[in-house]
Formats: structure tokens, sequence, C-alpha cells
């Protein structure tokens, strides 16, 4: 069992808190700036919980599951082993011997619950310690544990705002279709859950179906016909019509 200190009470700190409590590990204070973040998460899994960077209590880990932008400004303020959960930094935005990386691949939301043992875990740490004791920490959340350095994470985050983040702008795209023209957009759904699920068993490259994939000009015409007092969807479509024909 790892005694952890919960920096932060936001979305991905709420999923980690519960799936480490639940795995048999014990969050033993939550930090946020806010009273009210805090307490609503120090309430729910029933901890302390502090708004004061003086008052952090000492623990195994320091898990800094903030915004970025705040890492560095909070980190400072502990001086026990301490990760952070970002995708981006590097782990030399913290200071010390004892410092690492945790970072859950997922997008996470308070209000909808997530299996996190199918969720993946990337590790990082020079201290071979510290590594274990994430490893074992991972291990206890997820079935998929891997170690990442720094510059592999954030291209890992890269690709994970294209798959993630920019096929959910797309959704809303075609929703502003549908909705111009009175179609319910939940109509989609079946064909947007089927592509997503081809990938579990085949490359997205071999996946790739589609006007564009075929070859058939003419509807790519009429589609961008249909687009063209739209410049903006006009532009999207002529784009990634033109990356799938590069890659024929």
């Amino acid at each position: 069992m790892t005694k952890i200190t919960m920096i932060g009470a936001g979305n991905l700190a709420t999923h980690l808190c519960l799936a480490l409590i639940k795995s048999g590990n014990e969050i033993t204070q939550i930090y946020s700036r806010t009273v009210d973040s805090a307490s609503n998460l120090a309430k729910k899994i029933n901890v302390p919980y502090t708004t004061d960077t003086k008052s952090i209590k000492n623990s195994d880990l320091a898990i800094i599951a903030v915004n970025d932008d705040s890492i560095q400004d909070i980190e400072k303020h502990i001086d026990f082993p301490k990760v952070h959960t970002s995708g981006t930094k590097p782990i030399s935005t913290l200071n010390g011997k004892n410092i690492g990386v945790f970072y859950p691949l997922q997008t996470f939301n308070k209000n909808i619950d997530v299996n996190f043992k199918s969720i993946p875990v990337c590790l990082e740490s020079s201290n071979s310690d510290l590594l274990q004791t994430l490893k074992n920490l991972a291990i206890s959340i997820s079935d998929k544990v891997i170690e990442l350095n720094s510059e592999q994470r954030k291209n890992l985050h890269l690709a994970a705002v294209m798959s993630c983040n920019f096929s959910n702008m797309l959704y809303r795209l075609s929703e502003e279709l549908c909705q111009k023209e009175g179609i319910p957009f939940d109509i989609l759904q079946p064909l947007i859950l089927e592509t997503a699920q081809k990938i579990k068993h085949t490359s997205p490259s071999l996946a790739q179906t589609g006007p564009a994939q075929r070859g058939d000009f003419e509807t790519i015409a009429k589609h961008l016909k249909l687009l063209e007092n739209d410049a903006e969807k006009k532009e999207i479509y002529q784009l990634l019509t033109a990356s799938i024909k590069k890659r024929q």
C-alpha cells in the first residue's frame, strides 16, 4: 500500500483518488487552491484537505494533478517524492532527486465513470527506487503500464490530441451540418462507433474508407458544392481529403 498526497481536486485527481483507494492504496490528504474543490473531493473519499501549501503533509508520494501551468508553482512546496501527471511537461519541470511522471492517457470528467483498468499509464523516473514504486502503483490500477521518456510522452500527447480532441471537433462539425438540415445527429452514432471499433482489430491505414480513399471525385465535388457557403468546413474537408489521397 502506498500513502499518497493528492495535489489537485479536478477531473483527473478525482478519478485517480477513486481508483487508488479501490486498489488498496491510501489517500492521506487533498490539496487544492480553492476550498470548494478541495472539500468536495475530500468529503467524497473521507480524507482531510488543505488549501495552504504550508500545510501539505508528507507521505510516500505526492501526485500533482493540476493544470500544466500550475505545476511549478506548487511543486516547490513539496520536498518528498513527487510526480506530475502532464502529457506535455518534461520530468525536469519538477525539482529534486525523487521525481517522476505518472501520466494516465485518457480524457476525464468527474461525473462520468471510467474503468481505470483499461487506461494506459505512462511512467518516467530517473530514480530506480521511485520508478519501481510507480510501477507497483500503476499496476494496481491499470492493466497497461508503459515507460516513456519526456520526448516520447510529448509526442504521444500530440497523437492523443489529434485522435481524441480533433475527432470530437469533427463530430461537432457533423452535428452542425445535421442540425442545419433538421437531421437528428444520433443517426450517425452507429457509424461513429463502428469506425472506432475497427481500430481494435486493424491499423487505421487499413480501415480508411470514403470517397477520397476510393477516388470518387464526383462525390467529393458534390460535397464541396454543399459547403460553398461555409468556408471553414470546406477548408477542413479539402485538407483532410488531400491528406487521405496523399496516403493512398
